[in-house]
């Protein structure tokens, strides 16, 4: 007995040396478990923009409520958020926080907004404007990051890398971000799945499934370096995912695929969790996305309080006629998924940016007072107020499908030719009037120049070639001159060289990415040339 004794009490001391030594590994790993649920506390580097940090704050106080309303689980660690006043700051919190590499952070800081360290339990954020442009993105990029805190957490350290699946592992952390956006008064998941497909449908490269699988530290550098938008195309592989076997408890299966990962392979325990082999998943979505892609636009219209019902209808044959109009001169249709929201009057379009896209109220009233109509990505407003007339309606339907098609065509990249990107959209809207008896295109040219030749002479209309440069124009000489003096010069190309000469030019703009280089191409003159030939033939 004495020697029996003796034993258990040397297995004893050996288990707890063991775990002792186990709970100092853990603890200098950061990953050994508290009592949580564990604080978020957020620290800044320099002097963020008061409404950045406010914004962050408030979004690392409410995400504890996030993960225990709708996932049933909480972090085990505390969380340090570190927010750089700028992209300098950013890259010097990714090296002396982090740990990131000297000669890995420029491209880290250039394309990322935030950083996440499972094994350190820090977060580095971008707190430069130009990246957290809005409360929304301010939103959702803090719950992201403190989302990859889990996950790792959760797999004890498997999340990230060569372990997880890239499109999972960022797109249900995106989709977290969206979630606590939502909860908070921003943009609804449902307008972040709707964005994500707009950016992809006009994206001029087309992301591929088969690289968001296993990935290293530099294949991910490498695909947020590109334009074909991997990390958006993740999102839509999660939303599709969740819809289709997520089950009535979608965010509990996020959870349980992340705690089996901490044992399983990746591809075993998704199929474990969502009951379906990965293979098989990638080949159905591939197969839903390609018809995705394809397919024509929808629109799925909503008619605020107080709108003419009649003047609803009446815009949305319009649109009908706009789209036939492209496939008549451009072969082709509008494609993608948009919310179109009609609005009583200027009060209640404001009140509607905001309700829809989360726009602060500023922004939305300045676009509410300057706008027919406006789009925020996914979402296209209308003042049902200023289309009553039928000649209005016809116009404007067309400018705004034309407009989304030429994005489209361009792949919403600014090719430096803001002034034919305006005048094509408004001389579509022209186009569409002298369809229906309402005058010849000649005969609107002729009205521009004697408008304009009523003041003293404008700039050339190639001077015009960056959104900067058509508000300086717009503010030094007035919206409409500018307007006139842009479908001036759009009609005169449409003059000499014909509409399907306009097509063309998109298809090389998008091929070079250079809309002079393009012009000169299609056209056999240079803009500056053509702009020089307009301004005296208008003056």
């Amino acid at each position: 007995m004495r020697k029996l004794g003796i034993f258990l009490w040397v297995c004893v001391l050996a288990l707890g040396l063991c775990l002792g030594g186990k709970m100092a590994w853990d603890f200098l790993n950061g990953t050994a478990l508290a009592t949580g649920p564990a604080a978020v506390s957020v620290h800044s580097l320099g002097q963020p923009a008061p409404e950045t940090m406010r914004d962050i704050e408030q979004a690392a106080a409410a995400f504890p409520d996030l993960l225990e309303e709708r996932y049933q689980v909480s972090l085990q660690h505390n969380v340090d958020i570190w927010v750089g006043a700028d992209t300098g700051k950013y890259e010097e919190l990714l090296v002396k926080k982090l740990g990131v590499e000297e000669d890995k952070v420029k491209p880290k800081a250039q394309y990322t907004s935030g950083e996440s360290m499972g094994r350190k339990n820090i977060i580095a954020l971008d707190g430069d404007k130009q990246k957290m442009t809005d409360k929304s993105e301010r939103y959702s990029t803090t719950g992201h990051e403190l989302f990859h805190q889990l996950q790792y957490e959760l797999s004890d350290g498997r999340s990230g890398y060569e372990n997880s699946l890239f499109w999972l592992e960022e797109g249900t952390a995106d989709y977290a971000g969206a979630l606590l956006a939502e909860k908070m008064g921003g943009r609804s998941v449902e307008k972040w799945y709707m964005d994500d497909l707009f950016t992809l449908q006009n994206a001029k490269e087309t992301a591929k499934v088969e690289k968001l699988q296993r990935t290293t530290e530099e294949e991910r550098v490498q695909l947020l370096s590109g334009k074909a938008k991997y990390y958006t195309l993740s999102d839509v592989m999660v939303y599709y995912l969740l819809h289709h076997y997520g089950g009535s408890s979608p965010e509990q299966k996020i959870i349980v695929y992340y705690k089996g990962l901490a044992k399983g392979e990746a591809e075993q325990v998704f199929a474990q969790v969502f009951g379906v082999e990965l293979s098989a998943f990638l080949q159905e979505f591939s197969a839903w996305w390609q018809g995705e892609l394809n397919a024509p636009a929808q629109l799925a219209v909503v008619v605020r309080p107080q709108v003419n019902e009649s003047v609803v209808r009446q815009y949305r044959q319009h649109i009908a006629q706009s789209r036939k109009w492209l496939q008549n001169h451009w072969r082709h249709d509008l494609k993608g998924r948009y919310k179109l929201v009609f609005v009583s009057g200027a009060e209640d379009y404001a009140a509607a940016m905001q309700e829809y896209c989360g726009v602060d109220a500023a922004e939305a009233q300045r676009t509410a007072a300057d706008s027919v109509w406006a789009e925020n990505n996914s979402t296209l407003f209308v003042n049902a107020a200023k289309i009553d007339d039928n000649r209005q309606s016809i116009f404007v339907s067309s400018a705004m499908v034309s407009r989304l098609f030429i994005l489209q065509q361009l792949g919403s990249e600014d090719v430096g030719m803001t002034w034919l990107l305006r005048g094509m959209s408004y001389v579509s809207g022209v186009a569409r009037l002298v369809d229906i008896g309402e005058g010849k295109l000649p005969d609107y040219q002729r009205a521009w120049r004697q408008e304009l030749r009523k003041n003293a002479p404008l700039l050339t209309v190639d001077k015009i070639v960056s959104n900067a440069d058509m508000q300086k124009a717009m503010e030094q000489y007035g919206n409409e001159p500018v307007s006139h003096l842009c479908e001036y010069a759009t009609a005169e190309l449409v003059r000499r060289y014909g509409w399907q000469a306009l097509y063309n030019w998109q298809l090389a703009a998008r091929r070079s990415g250079d809309g002079k280089q393009a012009f000169l191409q299609v056209f056999g003159i240079t803009a500056a040339d053509f702009g020089a030939q307009v301004h005296i033939m208008i003056y």
